[in-house]
C-alpha cells in the first residue's frame, strides 16, 4: 500500500512539473513620470514630479529633465524648479511650484514632457467650500460611558459630487518660567454608537493624513471622511468624538482653558511647574472626485489587515495620471475660528 502510494505521488510530481511554464520576469519596459499635486491645499500649487524606472530594467536610464505646463481655466500659468525646500520641510527638497491661490471653480490642467518618457496629463478642478452648517458640542453618555462629541450638519447639495471631511485642530501652549511651548495635534475621534451606520469606513468614508500633497495612514493626524452619495442632496449631521488631554476644574472642557503643566525628568520627578492653555478649532475639506478616489486607493493599502504577516490581498491603486502614474485632485480646506462656548451658541 505504502509502495502505491510512493509511485502514485511521483506520478503526481511529475504530472506539476510537466504543467509548469518557465518565464523571466525581467524586461526592458519603458520608464514612466510620477506626479503628485493637490491643488487648493496650500497658498501655491506644488507639484511633486519624478521619473519612475522597473528594478528589471536594465535598459540606460535617461536623465529627467522635465517641462511643465500649467493652466487655470485655459491661462498658462509659470512653474519653476525649487531645489531648496518647498514651501516648508513637509515636502521633498526638489519640487515645481506655481505661484498661484486657487479658488473654488478653477479648472486645472497639467502636462509634464520629458525625453525618453512618455508625456503625461492630468486635469481636476477645485471643489466649492464646504456647506453652510450648524455646529454644536456636548457630552452624551453612551453605555455608561462619556463622550465629548461635536456635531456638524449640513444640506448637501444634489448637484455635487465631492466627498466631505472633518478635522479638529487642537492647540496647546505650556509656560515654563514664561517660556511657551507649542504643541499642535490635528485629529478625528471615531463616530459614537448611535451613529454607526453614518460612520466612516473604507468606501464610505476613511480616516487619513493630509499634509499637502502627502496622504498616509496615521492614528493622530487624520481626516475623518465621506463621500457624496452618504448625503444625496439630504440634511445630514456628522458627529466626532473629540479626545480631551487635560482637565480645568476637576472636569474636561472642550472649550479654551488653562490649566497646570508639569515637566518631569527620566525619574518621574517633577523638574518644572507652569500653566498650559489648550483650545481647539474644526477643519472642514470638500474634495473632488479625483482625490477621494486616491485617498480611498491609499486607505485600502495602508489598513491591509493582512500585510504585517506578509499577506496581500489585491487592492486598486487610483491614478488620473495619463501615461503615467500619481494623482492630480483638487481640494477645499477651512477652518473655523477658536472654539469657545459663545462660538457654539451662535452657530447652532
Amino acid at each position: 500500500m505504502k509502495i502505491t502510494r510512493y509511485i502514485c505521488s511521483l506520478l503526481l510530481s511529475a504530472a506539476c512539473v510537466s504543467c509548469m511554464t518557465p518565464f523571466d520576469l525581467k524586461y526592458d519596459d519603458e520608464p514612466l513620470i510620477c506626479l503628485n499635486a493637490f491643488p487648493g491645499a496650500e497658498d501655491m500649487v506644488v507639484f511633486s514630479i519624478a521619473p519612475a524606472y522597473s528594478l528589471s530594467n536594465s535598459a540606460i536610464r535617461p536623465d529627467f529633465n522635465p517641462e511643465v505646463v500649467f493652466k487655470v481655466n485655459g491661462d498658462l500659468v509659470p512653474v519653476v524648479r525649487n531645489t531648496g525646500f518647498c514651501v516648508s520641510d513637509r515636502y521633498d527638497e526638489d519640487c515645481y511650484i506655481a505661484d498661484i491661490k486657487p479658488v473654488p471653480g478653477d479648472v486645472m490642467t497639467v502636462e509634464v514632457a520629458a525625453e525618453g518618457f512618455r508625456t503625461v496629463s492630468a486635469q481636476t478642478s477645485i471643489p466649492q467650500p464646504f456647506p453652510e452648517r450648524k455646529i454644536d458640542y456636548r457630552m452624551v453618555e453612551v453605555n455608561e460611558r462619556e463622550y465629548y462629541v461635536v456635531y456638524v450638519t449640513i444640506k448637501d447639495d444634489a448637484a455635487t459630487d465631492y466627498a466631505y471631511g472633518m478635522q479638529v485642530y487642537n492647540e496647546v501652549v505650556e509656560c515654563y518660567y514664561d517660556v511657551p511651548e507649542v504643541r499642535i495635534s490635528t485629529y478625528a475621534g471615531g463616530q459614537i454608537s448611535e451613529d454607526y451606520e453614518f460612520s466612516p469606513s473604507s468606501l464610505d468614508g476613511m480616516q487619513f493624513c493630509f499634509d499637502g500633497w502627502r496622504v498616509n495612514s496615521s492614528m493622530w493626524d487624520n481626516v475623518s471622511c465621506w463621500d457624496d452619495d452618504a448625503f444625496d442632496g439630504k440634511e445630514k449631521t456628522l458627529s466626532m468624538t473629540v479626545v480631551i488631554y487635560h482637565t480645568q476644574n476637576g472636569y474636561e472642557s472642550f472649550f479654551e482653558h488653562e490649566y497646570q503643566a508639569w515637566k518631569y525628568d527620566e525619574n518621574r520627578d517633577v523638574m518644572l511647574c507652569g500653566t498650559g492653555r489648550e483650545r481647539n478649532k474644526l477643519v472642514f475639506f470638500t474634495m473632488s472626485d479625483e482625490f477621494y478616489k486616491y485617498a480611498v486607493a491609499q486607505e485600502l493599502i495602508e489598513e491591509n489587515a493582512g500585510s504585517f504577516a506578509g499577506i496581500a490581498p489585491s487592492n486598486f491603486c487610483y491614478s488620473n495620471v495619463q501615461n503615467g502614474y500619481g494623482a492630480f485632485a483638487g481640494i477645499y480646506r477651512e477652518e473655523t475660528q477658536w472654539i469657545t462656548p459663545e462660538f457654539i451658541e451662535n452657530n447652532r
